[in-house]
């Protein structure tokens, strides 16, 4: 079981989603529900992003938004930085 951790940027991330779109705002808790104990796959397509020196992923939260976390397996924790964006269209 992994400690979850979010970060500054990602709490903005989803106080902007819990006035503009609440369907996204429940399903990032989902998400995050779900990484605790899987974090390698699972809902939301889970990907690996590349050039990054630790494991970072993405996954959907939907059509635009992508919930990015890193993956620190030697202390057993996830940092999620980003709920919003990825695409850089908002």
């Amino acid at each position: 079981m992994y400690t979850i951790k979010i970060l500054p940027e990602a709490e903005e991330d989803l106080a902007v989603l819990r006035k503009s779109d609440k369907y996204s705002y429940i399903k990032c808790f989902d998400l995050v529900r779900e990484l605790a104990s899987h974090p390698r796959d699972g809902t939301g397509k889970p990907e690996r992003l590349r050039y990054f020196q630790h494991e970072v992923y993405s996954r959907r939260v939907n059509q635009t938004d992508r919930m990015i976390y890193t993956i620190y397996e030697n202390l057993q924790q996830i940092d999620i930085s980003s709920f919003l964006g990825h695409y850089d269209d908002r």
